[in-house]
C-alpha cells in the first residue's frame, strides 16, 4: 500500500520586531532571544491548531533591521536559530530589507519540490547568504553559505581526522561497523583499519568489558576505533589507556549533550562523528565542527529502523559539496565523508564515486559467507569509485 500523499506545507515569514515591542531596552541578548524564540514557537502552535488540514513552517526574521543575518525557524521537524558559519567573524552577513523575500520565495520553492519545512527552510537561508555574498540567490551548495542550526557556533573545532582521508589511496576507505568486540577484532585482523562498536542495550559492566577489548586491539593494529554512542565510557577508557580514536553519535545522541560535555570531549583530544539524513540534521551537525560527517542510510537497510526515506547517491554529492568545499574562504576545515546505509561492493563502489572518502558497512561483512573476500572486495570497490573522482 502507497503512503497517503501529506497536507500540503505553508510556510509563513514573521517580522520578529512584534516579538520585542514590549521587551525592556535594559533586556540582554540572551533575553531578546528567549522572547523571539518562544513567540516563533507559538506561532507555529497557534496556526497548527488554527489551520489543521495543512503542514507549517514559521520563520522569524529581522525584518528591515539590518543587524548579523540570522532567522528563527519552528516546523514540524524543529525549531532553532539558522546563521552563517561566519557569525561570529567580521565577515558575517548582514541581514537586508529584501532578504526575507528571497528566503521565503527559494524556501517555497524547494518546499514545492518537496522537501519537508525544515530542509526548505535550510535551503532558502543558505540562498539569502549566498546572495549577500554576491552571488545568485540560490542554493549554491557551497559551505560558507550553509546555515548553522542551534546555538552560537562553536569556536573550536575537534581534532581532525587524518589528512589523507581527503585524498585517494588512504587506508581508511572501509569503515566496519560492528555490534560487539567479536566483530571489531575480526575485522582488525582481517586487515580493516576504521572501525566502529555499535553497542546497543549493554549492561555497564559488558559495555566496559567489550571497549577495552576493542581498544587495546585497535592500538595493536595501529587502526582507528570509534565507539558509538557510550561517550562518557569511551572518555573514561581514552583517559586510561591507548586505542579509542573518537566518538560516533546519533541525532538524538547528539542533541542530548549540552556544550559543556562537548567541552569535555574536545579537551580530550577524541575525535567525533555524527551522523546526518537532512539538511537541516547536517546543519545542526555542523555546528558542532565535528572530525568527519556520516550520511545516510543512502540506501535501505535493516541495520536501523528510519522514518524518512533513504537519501540515494544525489544527496550523497550534495554532504559532499558542502563539507569538502568552499571551505577555506570561511576558515574553516574540510571533513571526511562516511557514506553509510545498505552497502553492497557495487553500492560502495558509487558512494566512493559520488563523493565519500569512506564507506560503512555492515551486514555485507556480518552475513558474507567468507568475509575475508568480502572485506577484500569492498576494499577494491571503495578504492576504485574513489579514484575515479580524481
Amino acid at each position: 500500500m502507497s503512503r497517503a500523499a501529506p497536507p500540503p506545507l505553508a510556510i509563513h515569514g514573521l517580522d520578529w520586531q512584534q516579538a520585542l515591542l514590549e521587551v525592556p531596552a535594559s533586556a540582554t541578548q540572551e533575553q531578546r532571544d528567549t522572547m523571539v524564540a518562544s513567540w516563533a514557537q507559538r506561532c507555529w502552535q497557534d496556526l497548527c491548531t488554527a489551520l489543521p488540514q495543512q503542514r507549517h513552517a514559521v520563520l522569524a526574521h529581522p525584518g528591515q533591521v539590518q543587524e548579523r543575518a540570522r532567522v528563527y525557524m519552528a516546523t514540524q521537524e524543529t525549531s532553532g536559530w539558522l546563521y552563517s558559519p561566519l557569525h561570529l567573524t567580521p565577515q558575517a552577513p548582514r541581514w537586508h530589507a529584501d532578504s526575507s523575500g528571497v528566503l521565503l520565495q527559494t524556501a517555497r520553492q524547494a518546499a514545492e519540490a518537496g522537501l519537508c519545512g525544515a530542509d526548505a527552510l535550510v535551503q532558502g537561508t543558505a540562498a539569502v547568504f549566498a546572495a549577500l555574498d554576491g552571488f545568485s540567490p540560490e542554493f549554491t551548495g557551497l559551505r560558507r553559505h550553509f546555515p548553522l542550526l542551534g546555538v552560537s557556533p562553536r569556536q573550536q573545532a575537534f581534532a581532525p581526522m587524518p589528512v589523507e582521508m581527503l585524498r585517494p589511496g588512504h587506508a581508511w576507505g572501509l569503515y566496519a561497523v560492528m555490534g560487539d568486540a567479536e566483530g571489531v577484532l575480526r575485522c582488525l585482523d582481517m586487515g580493516v583499519r576504521l572501525v566502529q562498536l555499535r553497542l546497543k542495550n549493554v549492561r555497564p559492566a559488558l559495555l566496559d568489558a567489550q571497549i577495552a577489548r576493542c581498544a587495546a586491539a585497535a592500538h595493536q593494529h595501529g587502526a582507528l576505533l570509534f565507539i558509538n554512542d557510550h561517550w562518557e565510557a569511551a572518555l573514561r577508557h581514552a583517559q586510561q589507556a591507548p586505542g579509542i580514536y573518537g566518538v560516533h553519535l546519533g541525532q538524538e545522541d547528539a542533541l542530548a549533550l549540552g556544550e559543556s560535555q562537548f567541552d569535555q570531549l574536545q579537551a580530550s583530544g577524541l575525535r567525533l562523528g555524527v551522523s546526518s539524513q537532512t539538511l537541516w540534521e547536517l546543519a545542526r551537525a555542523l555546528r558542532l565542527r565535528p572530525s568527519c560527517i556520516a550520511c545516510g542510510p543512502v540506501h535501505a537497510t535493516t541495520a536501523k529502523v528510519k522514518e524518512l526515506p533513504p537519501v540515494g547517491e544525489h544527496s550523497l554529492r550534495v554532504w559532499a559539496q558542502l563539507v569538502h568545499e568552499g571551505v577555506e574562504q570561511a576558515g574553516l576545515e574540510a571533513l571526511p565523508l562516511v557514506a553509510i546505509g545498505g552497502m553492497d561492493v557495487a553500492r560502495a563502489q558509487a558512494a566512493a564515486a559520488a563523493g565519500a572518502d569512506s564507506v560503512a558497512v555492515v551486514s555485507s561483512i556480518t552475513r558474507a559467507d567468507d568475509p575475508v573476500q568480502a572485506i577484500a572486495a569492498l576494499q577494491r570497490a571503495i578504492a576504485a569509485g574513489r579514484a575515479g573522482r580524481g
